[in-house]
Order: structure tokens, then sequence, then C-alpha cells
């Protein structure tokens, strides 16, 4: 982020104590990085550091130091539909208790978890034999309509 609270994204493929110079908006920057114990740091005047995020290939997205894990297919506003294997909220609710973790195998019509929505405890089952992919969601989380709470892979 800069002075105006704009993010500024830099593409930054990390070397022992590089130095990058940019332009953004016709002024020129330097940007320092460098490694530390096996972690990445980054600073602008070689005073003040900052942790980078460490990014895996094609699963993460990187908003300053945060990671985000990127599902294919997923939107955030609740407009996916989805396919047979993921399962969405179609209320919003909260998390009560989840049965499986991700690598499990699971059977079509298996409980995967119990989500509390409008005071009543709701079993999310299984559309289809397959493995779980992925498991977005912790027990007690509150949810928005739309979410991937979990993906099943056929």
């Amino acid at each position: 982020m800069n002075q105006e609270m704009q993010e500024i994204a830099i593409d930054v493929e990390v070397h022992p104590n590089q130095v990058m110079e940019f332009n953004h908006e016709g002024t020129k920057k330097t940007l320092k990085v460098r490694n530390l114990a096996g972690k990445h740091f980054y600073s602008f005047d070689g005073i003040a550091w900052k942790k980078l995020a460490a990014l895996g290939v094609n699963e993460t997205l990187v908003s300053h130091s945060e990671v985000y894990k990127v599902y294919r297919g997923f939107k955030p506003s609740g407009l996916n539909k989805g396919g047979a294997g993921a399962l969405i909220t179609q209320m919003p609710g909260k998390v009560v208790k989840l049965f499986k973790k991700e690598g499990d195998t699971v059977i079509k019509g298996e409980t995967v978890l119990i989500l509390e929505a409008m005071k009543m405890e709701n079993e999310i089952k299984a559309g289809v034999d397959g493995k779980v992919k992925s498991i977005n969601v912790k027990e007690g989380q509150a949810l928005e309509a739309g979410f991937l709470m979990v993906e099943v892979e056929e």
C-alpha cells in the first residue's frame, strides 16, 4: 500500500540481496529484497523491512502480506453454481461439525459437515462419490450464502 492507501502490485522473483528499480505513477522507486532464515523480506528504504508472503504455484494469491487460496471456478459473490462435487451454502449459517478432512474418501449421500442455519442443524451431504479435494471452513465459522465449503473430486 502506498501513502494514499492504494495497493501497489510488483512481481518479484526473490534472489538474495536483490535490488529492483521501477516507476510508479511517474516516480522512481527502489525495492530491496533479502532472504533471512528461509523467509523473504522487502524494504523501500533499507531500514523498515516487511515479510513477503510465500507463494505456491497456481494455487495462491497474495495481497500485501496475506496469502489466499484460489479455487478454480469459485466466485466470492455466491454466483458460482459449482459442479456436483462443490458443497456451497444456500443461506447464511455457522459450521457446527466437520466429519471429513482433506484427502478422505466420501460416498454420495454421506454427511460431510453440519451447518446450523435458521436455528436448525442441517446435514451437508456429498453429492458424488470421490475424494475431498479441499475444505474451506472451520468449526464455528460463520458463512454467507454462496460460500464454497467443501470441494469433492470425482
